[in-house]
């Protein structure tokens, strides 16, 4: 066996513990808050539900609201060098869609937990301001690299903004709908959402 192989096989070992981790710190946090409430709960708490240290815990998120919302700043640089990518054949739109796709495929996050940590925000109004501030950090770091693929300065042009908030607002347009018994497939609509989009967006 060759040592590439044994580097490509610890690696991958690597990243499915630190998924694993990761997940198992959201669904403590989660837990905790449906259990007592956000105000009674303490990162201390939250990691040892899942089972590591506070020390672990911070290595993850920086705080226990960033690991109720559950988006790393690990992940928002992987979706970011994904759409800075410049695929054969891809306009900057299907690039989006593929990458908000990424976001919501089941090995991503699951159906039920998608309506638990909802429920969970929507009950929890001083969680308001950090899922505001955390789709605002992934609207930035979007539009970041989308500006960086177009080669234009940052602040520019309006198009990577406009491009990435539509995309974003389709997205959440879709899972609303979805989530307040509106008809069809998620994955479906997400994508006839786009196709509408792109008509305009050539």
């Amino acid at each position: 066996m060759s040592t590439d192989l044994l580097t490509d096989d610890s690696c991958g070992l690597r990243e499915r513990k630190k998924r694993e981790t990761r997940r198992a710190l959201n669904l403590a946090a989660l837990d905790l808050v449906e259990e007592r409430g956000f105000a009674a709960v303490t990162t201390e708490e939250i990691a040892a539900r899942a089972g590591v240290s506070t020390r672990t815990f911070f290595n993850y998120f920086p705080s226990k609201e960033a690991a109720v919302i559950g988006t790393t700043a690990e992940e928002l640089e992987s979706y970011a060098a994904a759409l800075e990518q410049d695929v054969d054949g891809e306009t900057p739109l299907e690039s989006l869609r593929r990458i908000l796709a990424g976001m919501l495929a089941p090995a991503s996050i699951d159906r039920e937990l998608r309506a638990r940590r909802r429920r969970i925000l929507l009950g929890e109004p001083s969680l308001a301001p950090a899922l505001v501030g955390n789709n605002i950090r992934i609207e930035n770091a979007l539009t970041a690299a989308l500006e960086r693929r177009l080669a234009v300065q940052p602040g520019a042009s309006l198009e990577a903004r406009l491009t990435v908030a539509v995309a974003i607002a389709a997205v959440r347009a879709c899972i609303e709908h979805q989530q307040n018994g509106g008809s069809g497939r998620l994955e479906r609509n997400i994508d006839q959402a786009f196709e509408r989009i792109a008509a305009g967006l050539r």
